[in-house]
């Protein structure tokens, strides 16, 4: 008497090259996850008040960088993109020695971050955070 084979199973052969299909895309996917750059984060820094001279600094977000600027008027704004979301960051405003007062914002992602006032000549509004 012979013995016959046992029958195949497709069903168990396309199991096993599904999972295996299901694996590989699942690692790409992580792969791609893991290594996709952060999307950038709207940083807006704003200030406002009555001082005629003030001097402005800020972080650029560009390495250590910042930048330094004395408006002809207030209110002053400034929008910068930063990869990420930045840990921190400064904005320091200076009223000049005619006086007056000032006052700074900070907003990261629509999210105030810092707010800070100062009067008088020679006074700093420090928003850092």
């Amino acid at each position: 008497m012979t013995e016959s084979a046992p029958p195949e199973r497709p069903a168990r052969k396309w199991l096993v090259i599904t999972a295996s299909v299901a694996l590989v895309v699942g690692a790409l996917a992580l792969v791609l996850w893991t290594t996709a750059p952060e999307p950038p984060v709207r940083v807006v820094y704003h200030v406002s008040g009555t001082a005629a001279r003030v001097t402005v600094t800020y972080s650029t977000f560009h390495g250590a960088q910042t930048r330094q600027e004395e408006p002809a008027v207030l209110p002053w704004r400034m929008e910068l993109l930063a990869t990420g979301e930045p840990e921190h960051g400064v904005l320091t405003v200076t009223i000049g020695p005619d006086g007056g007062d000032v006052a700074c914002e900070v907003r990261v992602a629509e999210a105030v971050r810092r707010s800070a006032t100062a009067t008088g000549a020679h006074t700093s509004a420090l928003c850092d955070f």
